[in-house]
């Protein structure tokens, strides 16, 4: 059997993403993390609605619906921490990486809940954990890495953002 490779993953430009999310093997462990998969760690919640269309020919809720909504747990969380709007100096946050678990099937009609979090906090950067709940069940778990950028340049988290990110990290992951 071959060693798992591990990739050295770049941002805008080329340069090298913070240390937290700069290594990460072609199947990260992370994304395994049981620690993901239980609603109790979560501080802050929303719903979705699962549609018709997001099943595909085999009648299960599709992957591509599962990650939307992810998305949707991500943005409103981003939403709520008041970070959604570009800045007026030209800061902005951009996805440099996601690791997803698909967990269990899911079927229409319902509601989906969703779980999201803190993971860890970088210089200029955010990993947050997200977790899709249906009928009690963790339908999928991810880690997103965000990081803010004045222009194609790290924008560095300042203490007053850190502060008020610090207040919604995941239970069991403590600061590094």
């Amino acid at each position: 059997m071959r060693p798992r490779r591990w990739h050295r993953m770049r941002g805008i430009g080329g340069r090298a993403l913070p240390r937290h999310a700069q290594l990460s093997p072609v199947s990260n462990p992370m994304s395994r993390d049981k620690r993901l998969q239980d609603r109790s760690i979560y501080p802050h919640w929303c719903t979705d609605t699962v549609r018709f269309s997001d099943q595909d020919a085999a009648g299960h809720v599709n992957n591509v619906a599962l990650c939307a909504y992810l998305e949707t747990a991500r943005l409103t969380f981003i939403r709520d921490m008041g970070m959604m709007a570009r800045s007026e100096d030209g800061v902005r946050g951009i996805s440099a990486g996601m690791n997803v678990s698909f967990l269990a099937e899911s079927h229409w009609p319902g509601k989906v809940e969703l779980g999201t979090g803190v993971i860890a906090i970088g210089t200029s950067s955010v990993t947050v954990g997200s977790a899709a709940f249906k009928d009690g069940a963790c339908i999928v778990a991810a880690e997103m890495t965000v990081v803010r950028l004045k222009g194609k340049t790290p924008h560095p988290i300042g203490a007053e953002l850190r502060a008020a990110l610090e207040k919604y990290r995941l239970k069991g992951f403590q600061a590094a």
